[in-house]
């Protein structure tokens, strides 16, 4: 198991000693409830349970129907003597559950309620008119719960022999633990052109020295989280925590920043907000209180977040480096003078509009003269093989590079483009 995990989880389990609990809610013999969750592209999903016990448990009395999670397919059960999971079982006072947590390219946000219906037709009214406006919020009504139900559906055994009897009691979690996620800070900038609040999330690396200089990455969420938590643009996805995994960090360390977006910040009809140039004044900000190499500032963003990324490297053509833009898309006729960036668009082909304007922007670029890599890529494939196929991209040579995923849907697209190892190694050499 990953070093870094292994801490993780250890500290998930003196976080639940140390903290005090009103243990009278937790069935007799159990300490604490932990769920701790994993970020993966369509969002937080719980992975592991850790049930910690006054006395050590029998590991071969556990097995896969030992116990229930609510929502979930249990994996593996055993016993353990430190909260962390291990590839075999010792008996411990940890009992360790396992569950199934892997991305659905098919995942689709949470529905509407009435109540959310009347919000938005009340917004519709105000605004003029049906459809997303850029300054309008969308209510932030997505959830990346997590937090873990679980029922004891055997009986146990402790290591000397006692029996806990099995029991329908529904037994919550009492602590929740988000890998990497928990690594962000939060904090706030205020705008210097209207003194509105911007929140946002910062990962510094482990061993952040301010006598170095580091990359930072920018990463903008979706709509769909617009005016939500601070921490939604950590959950929703995996376009801010890919940067800041451990394998990431160790390949290349760099600053990650997310805001969340009060509002949205752009629209399909090409406007856009005020927040945009926070955003800009953001990065100015961080650079005077943290070591920042300003030749290798980076943006990407999804959706909304990948046009926000568009104008601002409309509007400020020296602050980036690099680019990775995707499942948005911009005007294609504004975007002619972007050929001089760096810049690699990833779109699904089930996204018309995305892949049909990003697609007549790079033919506007090959009309002016730039070369432009592309490729078609089955958007099933394992991250290692689209590893390969990124590394065939960048072996071209070309700073614009632009790829389809076959099939899918707008959101499938950073379902799958983030944590691709080929495609963050090209945008770490790319500088100013």
């Amino acid at each position: 198991m990953k070093k870094r995990a292994i801490i993780t989880f250890v500290l998930a389990g003196l976080l639940g000693l140390a903290q005090a609990q009103d243990n009278s809610v937790l069935p007799e013999h159990i300490q604490s409830v932990t769920a701790i969750s994993r970020v993966l592209g369509d969002g937080r999903k719980v992975a592991t349970v850790v049930l910690e016990y006054d006395t050590p448990i029998s590991n071969k009395s556990l097995d896969i129907n030992s116990y229930r999670v609510e929502g979930k397919d249990v994996m593996r059960v055993y016993a353990n003597t430190a909260p962390e999971r291990a590839e075999k079982g010792v008996n411990g006072p940890y009992v360790i559950i396992e569950v199934k947590a892997e991305v659905d390219l098919d995942a689709q946000p949470k529905q509407p309620t009435p109540a959310d219906m009347e919000k938005k037709q009340e917004r519709d009214r105000m605004q003029g008119g049906p459809g997303l406006r850029a300054g309008w919020s969308t209510g932030g009504d997505d959830e990346y719960p997590g937090n873990a139900v679980v029922v004891q559906t055997a009986d146990i055994k402790t290591a000397k022999g006692k029996t806990y009897k099995a029991s329908e009691t529904p037994i919550a979690s009492t602590i929740e633990k988000c890998l990497v996620a928990d690594d962000f800070k939060q904090d706030e900038f205020v705008s210097p052109y209207t003194g509105q609040v911007l929140p946002y999330n910062i990962y510094l690396p482990e061993d952040y020295n301010p006598e170095e200089k580091y990359p930072l990455v920018l990463f903008i969420h979706d709509a769909g989280v617009a005016s939500g938590p601070v921490t939604h643009t950590l959950y929703q996805g995996n376009g801010a925590t890919s940067w800041a995994e451990p394998e990431a960090q160790a390949r290349h360390k760099c600053i990650v920043v997310a805001p969340e977006y009060p509002f949205i910040t752009v629209d399909d009809n090409w406007n856009y907000s005020h927040h945009l140039d926070a955003t800009i004044e953001l990065l100015k900000d961080l650079q005077t209180r943290y070591s920042i190499d300003p030749n290798r500032i980076y943006t990407t963003g999804q959706s909304m977040g990948c046009m926000s990324s568009i104008v601002m490297m409309l509007k400020e053509p020296d602050l980036f480096a690099g680019a990775l833009l995707v499942a948005g898309k911009w005007n294609p006729a504004l975007m002619g003078s972007l050929d001089k960036q760096n810049i690699w668009i990833i779109s699904c082909e089930g996204d018309r509009s995305s892949n049909t304007l990003q697609g007549e922007a790079v033919e506007l670029w090959r009309s002016q003269g730039s070369s432009v890599s592309e490729a078609t890529w089955d958007m099933t494939l394992s991250n290692a093989q689209l590893s390969e196929e990124a590394n065939k991209m960048r072996a071209e040579g070309n700073h614009l590079l632009f790829t389809h995923l076959t099939g899918g849907n707008h959101r499938a697209t950073w379902f799958v483009s983030y944590g691709i190892e080929g495609v963050q190694d090209w945008l770490f050499e790319q500088h100013k």
